[in-house]
């Protein structure tokens, strides 16, 4: 492969939140990488649908990680399929030419951290392997909840984490997956992807149905993917005495977050998990994440490429992030496409 890094430094076109509700397509120059560091060129983008609309809205309380993470001008994105330009000095096992994955923002060209990027494996698509940090948070909450084989669970929350826990859960031998939500235009993608039974219904509505479906034994685990504030008091009801429920959705407002009427009666665990645990938790490492699920697509066992819904070009970003803010059940994957540059 030659080397294909250039002397001069880049002019990037970056999506950036410049305020609340307030995108702009801006062009920044890219310098040289230093030592440790990768210069590189977009391919793919993935749009994180739940957690950058929160940092478009704007809206945290104190205290919160929202309210010290998200400061204006904001960079959106963290699952970014590239390929490298050029590397730094001391950088090994990355070279020009290789396509990578790291947790960049929507940007043309960027500089990573040589340590937080994986080589993409010749037998993946870039459009399948920008989930994979996506993919990284969904196996993550299933470990949180320890599952064991013949469980009946349930998933509040159909975006691309609910439907990859999903996956994983029916990989994993759960007995009984109920998909949760109200919007209609997702349940088919949690059909295909494993579940048993479908409520399209709002959760503070599935009480009774739950009670129906499980022939009134509950929920061993249910799965909060919701970010919102309103959804955990009623995913607390559905379990069985001694169930779990996994927050992999973090509340912008927990202060408007209430736990439900029976959590000590019930003796329910709460059990939250954060993208950041990647490293270490439960004796993996995030290399080893990586090339489970790289080889999980490539094997067929994880199946990304169905949740894409739009491939995009950059320069419509604005258009995209209104038409996600106004009709966010509508999409699924949706992608920048950084080669339409």
């Amino acid at each position: 492969m030659p080397n294909i890094a250039t002397t001069v430094s880049r002019i990037s076109l970056n999506c950036v939140f410049q305020g609340p509700d307030r995108i702009e397509l801006i062009e920044e120059r890219v310098p040289k990488p230093g030592p440790g560091q990768i210069l590189c060129a977009a391919k793919k983008s993935l749009i994180s649908t739940g957690t950058e609309l929160a940092c478009l809205k704007g809206r945290f309380d104190e205290g919160t990680v929202w309210s010290s993470w998200v400061r204006y001008p904001f960079y959106p994105g963290y699952s970014m399929a590239a390929q490298v330009l050029e590397t730094g000095s001391g950088v090994e096992g990355i070279k020009a030419g290789d396509r990578i994955i790291c947790p960049a923002g929507h940007r043309q060209y960027f500089l990573a951290d040589a340590k937080e990027a994986a080589v993409i494996p010749d037998s993946i698509r870039d459009e399948e392997a920008v989930f994979t940090q996506i993919a990284k948070v969904a196996l993550l909450g299933v470990l949180r909840a320890e599952p064991a084989f013949g469980e009946r669970v349930g998933v509040v929350g159909l975006g691309l984490i609910g439907q990859l826990v999903i996956q994983y859960l029916n990989a994993g031998g759960a007995r009984q997956i109920i998909a949760i939500a109200p919007e209609s235009s997702r349940m088919a993608h949690a059909r295909r992807n494993g579940a048993t039974d479908l409520l399209n219904l709002p959760v503070a509505e599935a009480l009774g149905p739950v009670e129906e479906l499980t022939g009134g034994r509950m929920l061993d685990t249910i799965y909060d993917v919701t970010g919102s504030y309103a959804v955990l008091p009623y995913c607390t009801q559905l379990t069985r005495d001694l169930g779990k429920v996994i927050l992999l959705g973090d509340s912008t407002e927990p202060s408007k977050q209430t736990i439900g009427p029976k959590v000590v009666f019930n003796s329910v665990s709460i059990l939250g998990i954060h993208g950041r645990m990647m490293t270490g938790f439960k004796g993996w490492t995030e290399a080893d994440m990586n090339e489970f699920i790289f080889e999980s697509i490539r094997r067929g066992k994880l199946d990304v490429a169905s949740l894409i819904t739009e491939v995009a070009s950059p320069l419509e970003a604005i258009s995209v992030y209104s038409r996600l803010a106004g009709r966010k059940s509508d999409f699924t994957g949706v992608l920048f496409d950084w080669t339409q540059l």
